[in-house]
């Protein structure tokens, strides 16, 4: 497979804490990798340090062979990069709708002049329609994000990444609070994204979502990389299963 991301000795200190510590990983066009470890490992860290949150410590973030490490959110953003939060934070008094044409101005906010450039073109509102549509957000579309259940919230986090047209998807924790019934839903949008090919990397405390929906798994311990593999191959790596299979991933 064509490599897109590859992460290099990667390590993010806090003082004397090690959250990611010499960190490896490559990530290829297309396919579906998950990140797993026990609460504390440093999963989200890991995100920060990826998507200009953080500057890291050490190491090195490559994107299509260009390095990257340390560019800020914003830039990262108009390279390729979709992130969502573990804590959905919409835009609440605006429209499920209007909160998606929001996301989807990312490529054109430039500078002062930007602004008196008109963003809500028809081009422009079809394509939010079409990604609304897509992740069944259609029937709320009209609703403001404030009177829409959780389980909305997480698919207009997943509709705000997909209509900057990225060419990563970083999920963090999208199934975490949710019911089954949610869950189901969630599971079934990432199965239809990876049915696209798009890339995407994802962070899950649900194990079976994870092992359902990823091409690979990356299992993650106090910022260390300790197994990877196929979900089978990880699912039976004795020190996995003794150490974090079935543990509650609270990262």
């Amino acid at each position: 497979m064509e490599e897109l991301m590859k992460i290099e000795g990667l390590k993010m200190y806090f003082g004397g804490l090690k959250a990611i510590d010499g960190f490896d990983l490559t990530v290829n066009k297309g396919e579906t990798l998950g990140i797993i470890g026990p609460n504390g490992a440093g999963k989200t860290t890991l995100f920060n340090a990826i998507c200009g949150v953080y500057k890291p410590t050490a190491g090195k973030v490559t994107l299509e062979g260009k390095e990257i490490t340390g560019t800020p959110a914003y830039k990262m953003a108009k390279m390729g990069f979709a992130r969502t939060f573990q804590i959905s934070k919409p835009l609440r008094g605006l429209t499920i709708f209007d909160n998606v044409l929001a996301a989807a101005g990312v490529h054109d906010y430039t500078g002062i002049g930007s602004y008196f450039h008109k963003s809500h073109t028809p081009e422009v509102e079809q394509k939010v329609e079409e990604v609304i549509y897509e992740t069944g957000l259609a029937g709320v579309a009209n609703k403001k994000a404030s009177d829409v259940s959780l389980g909305y919230l997480r698919r207009l986090e997943i509709a705000r990444a997909l209509v900057t047209d990225p060419k990563l998807i970083l999920l963090d924790e999208p199934c975490a609070g949710l019911s089954n019934f949610a869950i189901n839903e969630i599971t079934d949008l990432i199965l239809h994204l990876k049915e696209q090919k798009r890339s995407i990397v994802l962070i899950e405390h649900n194990l079976p979502l994870t092992m359902k929906v990823c091409d690979r798994i990356t299992v993650l311990s106090y910022g260390k990389k300790i197994c990877e593999g196929t979900p089978e191959y990880v699912k039976n790596d004795k020190q996995v299963i003794e150490a974090y299979l079935g543990e509650e991933d609270k990262d």
